[in-house]
């Protein structure tokens, strides 16, 4: 299951917004010359609130080798500069088992709990802390971080650290420009800018985060700002080399609200 463990990259690259705003995207993933995943992404902030949703299910060649499903969901709310996670759960089903995760935050954000299920069976864990308070408690709201940062300066340079209740991991964005996007397999041409992200599991060689990706090997994806309504959405998302082959993630569908 680890193999799919890339999908929270989907979900969090989105603006934030001092009005209510919305956006979904669906993407396309492939690896090497095979139909991987679908992907669909739901994003709503407010000037107080934001919640992320994403839905996956394999497809293709990969579903009847593995079939697998997952909802992921954060939620949380900004105060000041901060971002305070109140929320965050998944739901995964393979061919083989469902499994869900749920952490439990206190009042001020702070992850204390973690409950978790495989089939029939649960167990609810108390969280300890490690001695430095990570930035963050999820992937996803480190990706928050980054796209706000963006918006702001148009840059996606961030170096955050991620506890998620059992391992830590070091995540660092670096900004690669300004570039032309162009690809035969999206719906859009335009300036977007290209981002590289690098994910490094502590205590380990190499993290198991996203096919065991080090830090030496990015992900690469492209930030576009929508010129009318200021939402930032990604056309696409890649990785050169995975233990399958590449992977590719192409938007299909992109809808917009206010």
């Amino acid at each position: 299951m680890k193999k799919y463990l890339f999908v929270p990259f989907f979900c969090c690259f989105w603006t934030i917004s001092v009005q209510s705003a919305s956006l979904k995207q669906t993407f396309d993933v492939q690896i090497g010359l095979f139909d991987a995943a679908k992907v669909d992404v739901f994003y709503q902030t407010d000037k107080n609130n934001y919640i992320f949703e994403t839905k996956m299910t394999t497809s293709g060649l990969f579903d009847k080798l593995y079939s697998f499903k997952a909802d992921y969901r954060t939620s949380g709310f900004f105060q000041n500069d901060s971002f305070v996670t109140t929320d965050y759960h998944q739901n995964t089903k393979s061919s083989a088992h469902l499994r869900t995760k749920k952490l439990i935050f206190d009042s001020n954000g702070i992850l204390y709990q973690r409950q978790s299920s495989k089939d029939d069976a649960k167990k609810t864990v108390d969280v300890v802390l490690p001695s430095s308070l990570p930035d963050a408690f999820d992937l996803q709201t480190v990706l928050i971080m980054m796209i706000k940062q963006f918006q702001a300066d148009s840059t996606c340079n961030l170096s955050k650290t991620v506890f998620n209740g059992k391992k830590t991991y070091h995540v660092r964005f670096e900004d690669d420009g300004a570039t032309f996007f162009k690809d035969k397999n999206v719906h859009f041409t335009g300036q977007s800018h290209r981002c590289l992200a690098f994910i490094h599991q502590e205590n380990a060689a190499k993290g198991d985060l996203l096919w065991q990706v080090s830090a030496e090997k990015p992900i690469v994806f492209y930030l576009v700002k929508d010129a009318k309504t200021g939402l930032v959405f990604v056309p696409k998302i890649e990785i050169a080399s995975t233990p399958l082959g590449d992977l590719k993630a192409y938007m299909t569908n992109l809808t917009q609200g206010q």
